[in-house]
């Protein structure tokens, strides 16, 4: 792709001209990842389950992001094309991919355990008795 711009009369336009040079350099960048990715697709029924995901969901995510940078640089408003909800959808699944991937760290509950703590903080000593065993009896003058 040739990336050579020629601005003519905007040349003088020092905020135009940086904007889109900027916008070059990030068009640029991003193409140099897809260049790398791309390939990958021919090799994705090797990938792991796992690796199969992530690759979907990355290029899901740039190419949908890609639609919504064109919408943007056209005038139009991205927010009101349906592009926004596929890029709330794509980013919810990422959400619950990223929920799955970590479910191997969360901690795992000793259920045995958990039963004791319950059992012990429910345990009423004095339920039957009606006192306790070492409680000093006083005893009255009146008896005898």
């Amino acid at each position: 792709m040739n990336w050579d711009l020629k601005y003519g009369e905007l040349s003088n336009d020092k905020d135009f001209v940086g904007n889109c040079e900027n916008l070059k350099q990030n068009l640029m960048e991003v193409q140099e990842v897809l260049d790398q990715l791309l390939p990958l697709k021919e090799h994705y029924d090797k990938l792991t389950l796992p690796a199969q995901i992530e690759l979907d969901l990355f290029l899901a995510f740039t190419l949908t992001s890609l639609h919504w940078i064109h919408l943007r640089i056209k005038g139009s408003d991205p927010t009101k094309h349906p592009i926004k909800d596929e890029l709330l959808r794509i980013k919810q699944t990422m959400v619950k991919w990223q929920e799955i991937k970590d479910r191997d760290k969360r901690p795992i509950v000793n259920i045995d355990a958990a039963k004791r703590f319950v059992r012990s903080g429910l345990y009423d000593p004095y339920k039957g008795v009606g006192q306790p065993l070492n409680k000093k009896i006083k005893f009255s003058d009146d008896e005898s």
